[in-house]
């Protein structure tokens, strides 16, 4: 009997086995991901059926139908405001060390390109950008909009907490929407102060076990604050000690930001509140006419991505399509480096076309397997000619990208797949040989406190470690 039970059970574990493995395997394929994330996909759910049902239930849906307001409503509504915007744009499609070929492109993917008149203040430590955010807060008479991806419950997130707090109090309109993973520790009970005194917290996409979809692949890792629709800040950091330096040493970069460039960090925002509300804040008075005043000399562009867009990738389109055009220079700052393909090419056929193509990673991560499988791409890199540089004493989290001393970006994005595939994000791009030139002299700074990894070095690792870092590569598409 208990031969016959046995037979039944492991009969019945097939057959679900077999059930599993023929629904889930024509939904991966008809997903049409890149054919290393397919092959990923297949083989968990054909070895691991069980584990590879639960894990794509959780991760592996990435299309997404998300509530959007069409860019011509913004314009009915906005006719008359955004006629002065493209006034600013008249005359800039050539822009001084910028390849018009870059500029074609991406003026189509927004539908608006580089935009002048801008004012850029690049900030390396978060206590200083922290301050400059109490500062703006402060002096905010209209409204503070705020999206952040990490928002701890710890002494710096109730410090900036309370000081939307007071801005509330006064009257200010305060929206902050939050991602509803990135930021679990801060909850109800953390914001309540805000709310009450006024303010709207809302959450990005919320996590419910009971859903089908869990949404936990696709998180809005964006950070952006604009204050009265004349400035605004965007870069890596999160609101936590970690960021601000209390505690374990962090390094990270980000931008304040006023001229018309806000126009489009505002237009994002409101797209953002949009879909996790329904409320629409397409209005003039968001959207005042002073923001559009030459506030600098900067071209600068905000590119927002996300598994939603149906079309172009656009962060990844345009790095891309830069590092392919780049002459002189490629410098990559990034906490997280899982190329896909193409990015992997270009870096190499770069390096070997005699451009200077240099990598500034952590040395130890937050995210061991992250890690292991960014630097099982390192040998590729170092036989093209690519420096790798690895720091040790800080966590370089700062997401930055400059070349040939004139084009430069800093945001949300890493320089992996998850930034370019699943996640939401959003990256200034900075057409100006001011900003790229003070943005490389900080990668010089940065580079001072690494150690530089040598082909030497990297043929004396182990075998453990070699094989960890190619169990991690195959996940890699995954990551």
């Amino acid at each position: 009997m208990t031969a016959y039970l046995t037979s039944w059970f492991s009969t019945g574990l097939l057959l679900l086995d077999i059930v599993i493995v023929a629904t889930l395997l024509p939904t991966v394929v008809q997903q049409r991901r890149e054919s290393g994330a397919t092959l990923a996909w297949v083989l968990v759910i054909v070895f691991l059926p069980f584990i590879g049902l639960l894990i794509f239930w959780v991760f592996g849906t990435t299309r997404l139908h998300l509530r959007r307001r069409k860019r011509r409503r913004v314009e009915e509504k906005l006719a008359n405001t955004l006629q002065q915007v493209q006034v600013c744009l008249n005359g800039q499609q050539h822009i001084h060390g910028i390849p018009p070929s870059l500029l074609k492109l991406v003026n189509k993917l927004d539908e608006i390109g580089p935009v002048g008149g801008n004012a850029v203040d690049i900030m390396r430590e978060g206590e200083q950008l922290f301050d400059t955010l109490e500062q703006a807060f402060a002096a905010a008479t209209q409204h503070i909009h705020l999206i952040y991806y990490i928002w701890e419950a710890d002494y710096t997130g109730e410090r900036l907490r309370n000081a939307l707090v007071q801005a509330a109090q006064r009257g200010v309109t305060v929206r902050l929407l939050v991602d509803d993973v990135g930021s679990r520790q801060a909850n109800a009970r953390f914001f309540a102060p805000l709310l009450v005194a006024g303010g709207q917290v809302e959450r990005f996409l919320k996590v419910n076990v009971l859903s089908r979809q869990l949404n936990l692949n696709n998180r809005n890792h964006r950070k952006v604050v604009i204050i009265d629709g004349t400035l605004a800040f965007t870069g890596g950091m999160n609101v936590g000690d970690v960021y601000a330096g209390r505690g374990e040493p962090w390094q990270d970069l980000h931008a304040r930001i006023q001229g018309p460039v806000v126009y489009t960090l505002q237009e994002v925002f409101c797209q953002d509140w949009y879909h996790a509300t329904g409320e629409d804040l397409v209005s003039e008075v968001y959207f005042p006419a002073i923001a559009i005043a030459n506030a600098g000399t900067i071209h600068a562009q905000f590119l927002a991505s996300g598994p939603a867009d149906e079309r172009w990738q656009a962060i990844h389109t345009v790095l891309f399509a830069a590092m392919n055009l780049a002459n002189t220079r490629i410098w990559i700052e990034t906490p997280y480096f899982v190329p896909d393909r193409p990015i992997l090419m270009a870096l190499q056929t770069a390096a070997l076309r005699g451009v200077d193509v240099r990598l500034l990673l952590p040395g130890k991560s937050d995210h061991p397997l992250v890690l292991y499988a960014g630097r099982s791409f390192i040998d590729d890199l170092l036989a093209a000619g690519v420096r790798v540089f690895e720091m040790y004493q800080a966590m370089p989290h700062a997401k930055a990208v400059m070349i040939d001393s004139n084009f430069a970006t800093l945001g949300s994005a890493n320089m992996d797949q998850r930034s370019f595939r699943l996640n939401f994000e959003g990256n200034i791009f900075f057409y100006s040989s001011e900003i790229a030139s003070k943005m490389e002299q900080d990668f010089l700074n940065a580079c001072a406190n690494t150690q530089e990894v040598t082909e030497a070095q990297r043929c004396k690792i182990s075998k453990r470690q070699r094989l960890a870092e190619s169990i991690a590569r195959l996940l890699a598409p995954l990551l």
